[in-house]
């Protein structure tokens, strides 16, 4: 398949994905091939009033619990201290580690900060988080769900379901609706958009009578070395297949994964399993725009957009704005293997402006 022909492809499984969905933005700038950097706000989009120096000082609890991987989470993050510093608000955090029970230990020292808002999130669902938003609540402190929802609060939310159409739809026609398909992601219950997204390709992928699932692959968690498990891993699934051609597709939600599968490929000398991934790193970037491994698409979420949305109705929220308890979610971004050497060049200039500002907050 030519690079036309991929591109095509890409916008086509964007399309699909998007027909039914409703839209955070109207601009359709993500489904080019880079525009990770876009423009526009969310108190243009759901009509909130501008934020004035003048006006009291907001303050917004914000937990930094992103670890060595997680530089998607990062940049997330980046622009949510970005967006509340801009408006005349004052972040407050915690910093802490990626798993739910620092999340939730952060959440909760950030109550006794003096805050006007606290955001929840990255990893707890809202029923393991309903507890500390009755306290929050009981004293005055408004919350916000970033990137998790949030009993009876609005929330920023990537669309999971958004980014399993996009990549099935992809994967399917590229591999010509036939052969035998694994996916691989971090382990079950640990974070829930990957087991919605990995669902979402076995639903797809269930009436496909050419295909097949096969059993899937845990990860690990972000808080070990998920390159070397996804090489662990994919050392004893090419050993349990051995046959060149016997599986045509691995399908990674979580770039450390893809990083340790493709290395493991390459030291069985097999090339013949096509690479799908989600989530971008500025290494995995490099390894896709190398072509070293056969990774020939990629989705994203757009974390500095949820982030920065998050921020902004965060300080909507802390002036007394009234903000309706919706879901907003962000758009989904896609790359094919000749498009990740500008999306490498936007991320690497996010990384960098994230590192510099949160070193400043305890990140």
């Amino acid at each position: 398949m030519d690079i036309k022909d991929m591109i095509r492809l890409k916008n086509e499984a964007l399309e699909f994905a998007e027909f039914s969905r409703r839209k955070f933005l109207s601009s359709s700038a993500l489904a080019g091939a880079g525009s990770l950097l876009l423009a526009g706000s969310a108190s243009e989009t759901l009509g909130l009033s501008s934020a004035r120096a003048d006006e009291k000082k907001v303050r917004v609890g914000i937990p930094l619990n992103y670890g060595p991987f997680n530089q998607p989470w990062r940049r997330g993050c980046w622009q949510l201290v970005k967006t509340v510093l801009d408006m005349g608000g004052e972040p407050v955090t915690v910093r802490g580690e990626p798993s739910k029970q620092s999340e939730q230990e952060a959440e909760l020292a950030l109550l006794d900060r003096g805050i006007d808002v606290l955001a929840l999130g990255i990893y707890s669902q809202e029923s393991e988080t309903a507890f500390i938003v009755d306290q929050a609540h009981e004293r005055g402190i408004k919350t916000i769900g970033f990137a998790v929802p949030v009993k009876d609060s609005p929330a920023v939310l990537e669309d999971s379901f958004g980014t399993g159409l996009t990549l099935g739809y992809f994967m399917q026609n590229y591999l010509g609706r036939q052969g035998s398909i694994v996916q691989t992601a971090e382990d079950k219950g640990f974070y829930t958009p990957f087991d919605m997204e990995a669902d979402q390709v076995d639903l797809m992928t269930k009436f496909e009578p050419r295909m097949e699932m096969l059993p899937f692959m845990p990860g690990s968690v972000s808080t070990q070395d998920q390159i070397s498990k996804g090489r662990e891993n994919m050392l004893s699934f090419l050993q349990a297949h051995p046959e060149p051609g016997s599986v045509a597709g691995f399908i990674s939600w979580w770039w450390p994964l893809t990083i340790g599968a493709g290395q493991a490929m390459q030291q069985m000398g097999r090339d013949d399993i096509t690479m799908f991934n989600h989530y971008f790193s500025d290494q995995f970037l490099q390894e896709m725009a190398s072509g070293q491994y056969p990774i020939v698409f990629s989705t994203d979420v757009p974390w500095h957009l949820i982030g920065q949305r998050t921020g902004e109705i965060a300080m909507a929220m802390g002036r007394g704005e009234d903000v309706p308890n919706i879901h907003y979610r962000v758009p989904v971004t896609a790359i094919v293997q000749a498009e990740a050497e500008a999306a490498l060049a936007e991320v690497q200039a996010m990384d960098a402006a994230a590192i510099a500002l949160l070193a400043e907050y305890g990140g």
